[in-house]
């Protein structure tokens, strides 16, 4: 059988506890005698049920006073009464602790209201987004995008036989002008076609072509090659040139350290590295730019700045999935977009440029070649620069998957 409280009881042990409090004898379920807030603005609301807790625990002094009135011993009823206390006490504290953790949270800021015309920051991705969305056809998002592209450095070979330079002519050096199949030179004479030695772009002539939106997160450069050519005349008096021809007359890429066909002012003497590429990277500034002359716009351009050449990292690792073990990359702003059909772009055709303000001279000795005993000073040197763009790419999913099968 359940045991029932007798309410006479429960009421006269009540009656004790009353006149307990009303002699100071113990402390009343509502009075606020030891209370201390601890809770601080930043604290979870589960102190409020700790709160509780602790005053239904703690000796509040009903226990005590029954001692002093020479109770030792509790009946069920009353130990039911003490309980019955403890948790009035509780719920007083824990109403308390909401009520402290109010006044002491500071009010809300106001929030920051932008501007209607603002682009908010990293806002790039969602542009995409919503662009791609809004063609109702299923698309595809690639986190680990990249894109690259070389240029063609012509170093102009000046000065006599004995007492020689190179220089670097000041101008504009683009990158993504030229997609995979285009028609292209080497050092003005040497006829060829693009190949994806020198870019990944595509056309939308291409088989391969997969129409992407691409926004550019950060970028990468490195030395891509040489090429070097002499005067056909010198060429056809060197002895026994034969396969040496085609070198010597830039039709071959070229590494050559050991001074065989290049002057070795070109390396240095302990590391290998290309000087050339060097006083370029010191000399050059990299811009992004848009052409909306190109795709029958309203004639406009945009150009921005992106950094000295010398702050873009030099590395030979491409992806950016790649650069997240350590390889270094420049981060660029949120929204630049590169699209790689320039029909379509509503940005304008890409292109990056290296500009380079002023001649850069760089010294060299001619060098003698299969033994004529006269040095001969090249016409040219072909120095060539791959800029890489890693970023986002946004594809159209089955066009994806009809190229990867």
């Amino acid at each position: 059988m359940t045991n029932q409280i007798d309410p006479s009881k429960v009421q006269s042990v009540l009656d004790i506890f009353d006149r307990m409090d009303a002699d100071s004898e113990t402390a009343a379920p509502d009075d606020d005698t030891d209370f201390d807030d601890t809770a601080g603005p930043d604290e979870g609301d589960d102190e409020v049920a700790g709160a509780e807790l602790d005053a239904e625990e703690g000796d509040t002094g009903d226990i005590r006073a029954l001692q002093r009135r020479g109770r030792h011993q509790i009946t069920l009823e009353e130990a039911r009464a003490l309980q019955m206390r403890a948790r009035q006490r509780g719920q007083r504290v824990g109403a308390k602790k909401v009520q402290a953790k109010v006044k002491k949270r500071a009010p809300n800021a106001p929030r920051l209201q932008f501007p209607p015309n603002m682009v908010p920051p990293q806002a790039g991705t969602k542009q995409l987004f919503d662009k791609w969305k809004n063609k109702k056809e299923p698309f595809i998002v690639r986190q680990d995008g990249h894109y690259y592209a070389v240029s063609e450095i012509r170093c102009i070979c000046e000065g006599t036989a004995k007492n020689a330079w190179c220089r670097i002519p000041a101008g504009q050096y683009r990158f993504f002008e030229r997609a995979v199949g285009d028609d292209i030179t080497f050092l003005g004479t040497v006829a060829g076609q693009v190949t994806t030695n020198l870019t990944n772009l595509q056309r939308p002539s291409k088989t391969t072509y997969n129409e992407q939106d691409f926004l550019i997160r950060s970028i990468t450069m490195q030395e891509a090659g040489l090429r070097v050519r002499y005067d056909a005349a010198d060429i056809a008096q060197i002895p026994n040139v034969g396969a040496a021809e085609s070198v010597l007359a830039g039709r071959a890429w070229l590494w050559d350290d050991a001074g065989a066909f290049l002057p070795k002012e070109i390396f240095h003497d302990f590391s290998g590295e290309n000087l050339l590429y060097r006083a370029l990277r010191r000399s050059g500034v990299l811009f992004f730019n848009w052409d909306k002359r190109r795709t029958g716009g309203n004639g406009t351009t945009r150009q921005v700045l992106i950094d000295h050449l010398r702050n873009v990292p030099d590395t030979k690792v491409k992806s950016l999935s790649r650069t997240s073990g350590g390889a270094p990359v420049l981060p660029v702003p949120d929204g630049y977009i590169f699209t790689d059909n320039p029909e379509r772009s509503e940005e304008g055709a890409f292109s990056a440029v290296i500009m380079v303000h002023e001649d850069i001279a760089f010294p060299i000795k001619p060098i003698e070649l299969g033994g004529m005993g006269s040095p001969m000073k090249p016409v040219e040197i072909g120095l060539y620069v791959q800029l890489s763009l890693n970023g986002v790419s946004f594809e159209h999913a089955k066009r994806a998957q009809a190229i990867s099968g």
